[in-house]
């Protein structure tokens, strides 16, 4: 469920999964990656099933060029940083960057649960190497071979266990596949946004020093007016 709160400066109401496409669709523009660069309408418009079966190939590597489900899941994924019960899920399974999940993978009983594993830490490597580490904006593309890894593993896990293809298996391949243009988007909306995910961001020495002379004006007012 998406969680209401109110902008401090406009007043006005908003929803964390509305606050977070916006964002994430700006960080697309501002860094030259507009969704569905490259898919093609309509390639299979008007093509009988004979020709779909005989092209089978060229028609899924232009469905993988579609990514606005993949705009949908990193909003869901983005506006769950703010939902206790996803967090608590998500801990559950979670290990440090420079582990292997491959390892704890291969003793887990349930391929869902491998689902599960790889997925989530697919996920923090995403979030973590696009918004979290101080450091995300000059290392690169570190670690977006496991991340690729760590998707596509969670794909295959899914289909495994659906017994094939499905909207969420696609997403997940799509994201291996664009693992570091998807990071690319979300350190732009890092760099780029005036708000808390701007984590880079620090006052500088004269905004500090306006900042504390209005609080020692509001507190002297206090005093003066005779309130605590």
């Amino acid at each position: 469920m998406p969680v209401h709160f109110k902008h401090l400066d406009s007043g006005n109401t908003d929803t964390t999964e509305s606050f977070f496409s916006n964002l994430f669709l700006r960080g697309r523009i501002n860094s030259g990656n507009e969704s569905n660069e490259g898919y093609d309408l309509i390639l299979e418009e008007g093509r009988n099933e004979e020709w779909c079966e005989q092209h089978w190939k060229e028609i899924k590597a232009n469905e993988m060029k579609y990514d606005e489900d993949v705009n949908q899941y990193i909003t869901l994924t983005l506006a769950d940083l703010v939902n206790p019960k996803s967090l608590t899920f998500a801990n559950q399974y979670t290990v440090g960057i420079d582990d292997d999940v491959g390892k704890i993978a291969v003793s887990l009983p349930e391929q869902i649960k491998t689902y599960f594993l790889y997925k989530i830490n697919a996920d923090f490597l995403l979030l973590n190497l696009g918004l979290f580490r101080p450091d995300s904006n000059i290392l690169g593309d570190a670690y977006f071979d496991k991340g690729e890894s760590y998707y596509f593993s969670a794909a295959s896990n899914l289909k495994a266990v659906k017994g094939g293809r499905s909207g969420m298996s696609d997403v997940l391949e799509k994201l291996s596949g664009g693992f570091g243009k998807y990071v690319e988007i979300l350190r732009t909306m890092k760099n780029s946004a005036d708000n808390y995910l701007s984590f880079n961001f620090k006052f500088s020495q004269a905004e500090m020093q306006e900042l504390q002379t209005s609080l020692s004006q509001t507190v002297q007012k206090k005093k003066d007016s005779g309130l605590s």
